[in-house]
């Protein structure tokens, strides 16, 4: 096999393979044989030269002295591995010849892997091989330039130079073997190999050696017990070195901690995308770079549309998977240089540094859409994903970075009232989405908490008979710093976010209790209530719904939900299911706006619905346009002969009501009758109500409403 050959197959070897310490490149085993039968080949014929040398019982007392201290080796923060049996090995050498110390060093050298075979032969060989070769090396140079007899300033300058030749031998030999094994650079192995508390290893390793020159001369005077001199500094340096050793690990495990705590707190735990910290960070220093060199850098904001519904139907398990999957997703259609950050729940942002021109960030968004347009497979399931993005461009929309963020954010939304998975570019004309509405939003949990939205109610009478045909609650806020908010400041935000269940939740149960102090007062009348399109993909509604009546001892007869025709322009499969739900517990159910939206008579006869309500605009002109008066006449009798019960709105004239109840409408509602009225109000208007709706108009007519100029005052 050609080295090409074999680069290329240690390439495709899996790199727990090469961990492994049985498992050795075939250079390596090449270079084991090098070292290791050119020694024994030597050691056997010194041998057989003059057996006699080594026939000395007392070898073996230094062969086991040197086993006992190797298998009890010191800890180190380097692969090589360091032993305290270096001054005996030495003694060794200064006392015996090269060949017969060299011998010793051989058979004493041990390795705790060697018991527990975790190392192939050869190189457990060559382990003791290259010991032998730097005891042989040290030997050699030490009895050819002093001996134990020279004065003790000549034997301790021999002995510092022996003991660097030893070193730099071994370390050598070891530094090749792993240069073969791993094919990183040899100077560079030498370097790994003495940094840190290593380093300071090899001097006291060097300090060490003079003990040897203790333990030799005592041994020559005294004989074998002079070996026992060198146990205490041998225990007391284990010791130094172990304490040394746990110092570093400590510090190095306090340096990992550290960087652990820094990636924590910058990135996202569930994707491991950066967090908003670091998308802040990151688009401050674009921004700097771009302001320095009059560049330009686009931010897009980035909200998954429906991912409640995936969580309420799959589960928080699904929504999280799916969450995870995003990133590598989108990340193929950003630069390198591009950040993509989780903001939090289901909204991302991306870091676009460096733009030759805007129009590469509405690529980019182009790109991040037709990616999601592909189903994201989660355990199986694929998943249709959609997206509303935002686009804001550096300096033409804002020199500053916070004023930028918010921008994509406001074009962010406007993408989502646009339709789902579309993307805007920020407009001044979006500012509607006003920073004084975002911070509303941000608002609403504490106000539900603390009780600030209020309900007011507009009656709906009967055209037939001028009884009371119901109250419609339409939900304000009186906030505390701004007085009362109107809901079109607030909700279609919050019908973006997880917040329109507990609001509607809210605003169900305010109706009820209001509902149940009529009852107690003697007035018997139905509350009707706001949904959002959004509340009819939320498939636990019907439950909660046949709750809060339970609470409240109300029946179900005595609610009804009015929706938006816009309901049959989302989900209406799943949309179908929720109002079956609702229509089992007992609720009527009404279609608001009718003849504004989508509807169809195939849709009008599959849905539960007991009324529709005809929109203000075609009642309010019905008098002055010929158009409107045939929308309404058509839409009583769409209502009649489908049995529905048929509303209408915007009735302010008495003429209206007259015109009305000739074509046979069943209820009107409107200022004529009268405005959105706070609580109590209603209540006073309940009691004082006459008989008559003309004549109790024309006595006591309706003080005009402050809000009475705007378009639609809805709930949820």
């Amino acid at each position: 096999m050609s080295e090409g050959e074999v680069s290329a197959a240690e390439a495709r070897r899996p790199v727990e393979a090469r961990a492994d310490p049985r498992y050795r490149r075939p250079i390596t085993r090449l270079y084991e044989l090098a070292v290791v039968l050119p020694l024994l080949v030597w050691l056997g014929s010194q041998i057989h030269a003059d057996p006699g040398r080594f026939a000395d019982v007392r070898l073996l007392l230094w062969v086991a002295a040197i086993t006992v201290v190797d298998l009890m080796p010191v800890p180190t923060g380097v692969e090589l591995r360091f032993s305290l049996s270096f001054p005996l090995q030495l003694a060794v050498a200064l006392i015996y010849a090269p060949a017969v110390a060299g011998l010793v060093a051989f058979l004493g050298t041990s390795d705790r892997r060697e018991l527990r075979r975790e190392l192939p032969l050869m190189k457990a060989l060559f382990i003791r091989a290259q010991i032998a070769v730097s005891v042989i090396a040290e030997g050699w140079l030490f009895h050819r330039i002093a001996s134990l007899d020279s004065r003790w300033y000549v034997v301790g300058s021999s002995v510092m130079f022996v003991t660097a030749l030893g070193y730099l031998t071994n370390v050598t030999l070891v530094g090749w073997y792993f240069h073969l094994q791993s094919r990183r650079p040899f100077l560079q192995l030498l370097r790994e190999m003495h940094v840190g508390v290593f380093g300071e290893f090899v001097f006291s390793y060097m300090g060490l050696a003079l003990f040897s020159v203790l333990v030799a001369t005592s041994f020559v005077s005294v004989g074998l017990p002079s070996i026992a001199v060198f146990i205490a500094p041998l225990v007391f340096a284990r010791q130094m070195f172990q304490r040394t050793h746990s110092l570093q690990v400590a510090t190095e495990e306090l340096a990992d901690r550290q960087r652990e705590n820094e990636y924590q707190a910058l990135h996202d735990s569930l994707t491991d995308l950066p967090n908003r910290t670091l998308f802040l960070r990151a688009l401050t220093e674009a921004a700097g770079r771009a302001r320095a060199t009059a560049g330009m850098l686009g931010v897009i904001i980035m909200d998954l549309d429906r991912f409640k519904e995936v969580n309420d139907t799959l589960g928080h398990h699904y929504g999280d998977l799916l969450l995870q999957e995003i990133g590598p997703r989108l990340s193929r259609v950003l630069r390198d240089e591009d950040l993509m950050a989780r903001l939090g729940g289901d909204e991302f942002g991306v870091v676009l540094p460096d733009l030759p021109n805007p129009d590469v960030a509405v690529q980019v968004a182009q790109r991040l859409l037709e990616e999601l347009e592909k189903p994201l497979s989660v355990e199986g399931l694929q998943l249709d994903v959609s997206a509303s993005v935002g686009i804001a461009v550096f300096p033409i929309h804002s020199g500053d970075v916070e004023t930028l963020l918010r921008r994509a954010d406001v074009a962010m939304y406007a993408a989502k009232e646009s339709g789902s998975g579309v993307y805007e570019v920020y407009d001044p004309s979006f500012e509607r989405y006003s920073p004084h509405r975002l911070t509303l939003v941000g608002q609403v949990r504490p106000a539900i908490e603390a009780r600030e939205f209020v309900l007011h109610y507009q009656p709906k009478v009967s055209l037939r008979d001028g009884r009371v045909a119901g109250m419609e609650a339409l939900v304000r806020w009186q906030h505390p710093a701004h007085g009362l908010v109107a809901p079109d400041e607030f909700i279609p935000l919050v019908e973006q976010t997880v917040l329109l269940r507990p609001l509607t939740m809210y605003v169900l149960e305010e109706a009820l209790r209001q509902w149940q102090e009529w009852m107690v007062a003697g007035v018997d009348t139905q509350v009707a209530v706001n949904l959002s399109a959004r509340n009819l993909l939320d498939a636990q509604l019907p439950e909660q719904v046949a709750q809060v009546l339970s609470r409240f001892g109300a029946p179900a007869s005595a609610l009804v939900f009015e929706l938006t025709e816009s309901f049959m322009m989302s989900d209406l499969a799943r949309s179908l299911g929720v109002l079956d739900g609702l229509d089992r517990v007992g609720v009527e159910l009404s279609i608001d706006d009718f003849g504004t939206g989508y509807s169809s008579l195939s849709y009008l006869r599959r849905l539960p619905i007991d009324e529709i309500k005809i929109d203000r605009s075609f009642v309010t002109h019905m008098q002055d346009d010929p158009g409107d008066a045939m929308i309404v006449r058509a839409t009583v009798e769409l209502g009649r002969n489908l049995g529905l019960r048929v509303v209408a709105e915007g009735v302010e004239t008495a003429k209206a009501w007259d015109q009305l109840r000739a074509l046979g409408c069943d209820v009107a509602q409107g200022y004529f009758l009268s405005g959105p009225l706070p609580a109590g109000e209603a209540t006073r208007w309940l009691a004082a109500r006459a008989p008559d709706p003309a004549s109790f108009a024309e006595e006591h007519p309706a003080a005009p409403d402050p809000e009475s100029s705007r378009p639609s005052l809805r709930a949820i």
